[in-house]
């Protein structure tokens, strides 16, 4: 490489590592100033007093939730590989997804008879 083509190729990575700065920091140099008053420097949402610690457990009632949610959430994963095909699929793939959509439709209401689902 010449001198000429590495002082070019400098400041090109000069100039991208700029722009990358600029865009990255537009919103803190060119927006709006924010205007905190009392306790709105506190990591909640609503600006009002934390009631406890942020170290303590969260109920058992939450994780029930996001383990189901996590749970269907990876059954609806799993179908759209299937669903997106489906017009080159034959009838024994056809038959498994109806088999794994039944074990899904089956998990949900178990779960819903034995009341997991209801709010407490």
């Amino acid at each position: 490489m010449t001198k000429l083509s590495l002082f070019a190729l400098g400041v090109n990575l000069l100039v991208v590592l700029g722009v990358t700065g600029l865009f990255a920091n537009a919103g803190r140099l060119f927006g709006p100033r924010p205007k905190h008053q009392g306790d709105a420097e506190l990591p909640y949402e609503t600006g009002l007093p934390p009631l406890a610690p942020a170290y303590e457990r969260m109920t058992v009632s939450y994780w029930r939730y996001a383990v189901l949610f996590v749970v269907f959430d990876v059954d609806l994963a799993f179908l759209l590989p299937w669903a997106l095909s489906k017009p080159v699929l034959d009838f024994e793939s056809m038959l498994a997804i109806t088999g794994f959509t039944a074990l899904v439709l089956l998990m949900l209401a178990y779960f819903w008879r034995k009341g997991v689902l209801e709010c407490r």
